[in-house]
């Protein structure tokens, strides 16, 4: 498919994962110097540096939120699609399809819901070693769960219309 025949589903979509990609590949970097940073600090200079762990830490939050939000886009994320598949007719595989989504997005409904609850929490309360707010911490589920959303709405869009089949759209 060229560039021209994109959908503008395909070009949200493609838009959205490629800033997630970004964001949980510049989580991974920060936590990967971070520890660096902390053996380097313990073991060769003798220094105790907490803020590096708290910091490895935090990275490692947004870089599994962003990238939950990436799998599930592509569709790396843990499934059990054994009645898709075994399933031969197309309107009952297409039926088994929406219920997946439905269920799917209510669960991601629910988990916003309490993201946003303990946002709510977070700002009120401060990292021990960095200057950082734990509502910043915790933003990391909310965008998650909101682009999961934003990928599940795509993917409902496109299996009513029947643009994509069972295994492309079936997450």
């Amino acid at each position: 498919m060229t560039e021209k025949e994109l959908t503008m589903v395909d070009t949200a979509r493609r838009w959205l994962s490629s800033i997630l990609e970004a964001g949980a590949l510049v989580g991974f970097l920060v936590m990967c110097i971070s520890v660096i940073l902390q053996v380097v600090f313990r073991y060769v200079l003798k220094i105790v540096a907490p803020w590096t762990e708290e910091l490895a830490r935090f990275a490692c939050i947004w870089t599994v939120f962003l990238g939950t939000a990436v799998c599930f886009e592509e569709g790396a994320h843990i499934k059990i699609d054994v009645i898709i598949a075994k399933v031969s007719r197309k309107a009952i595989s297409h039926i088994l399809l929406l219920i997946d989504i439905f269920v799917t997005s209510t669960f991601i409904v629910i988990v916003f819901y309490g993201s946003i609850l303990l946002l709510k929490i977070g700002w009120a309360d401060s990292a021990t070693t960095l200057p950082v707010q734990m509502g910043l911490v915790y933003l990391a589920l909310p965008i998650s769960m909101g682009s999961i959303a934003i990928f599940g709405i795509l993917r409902l869009c496109e299996a009513i219309a029947g643009t994509k089949d069972k295994t492309e759209v079936a997450g």
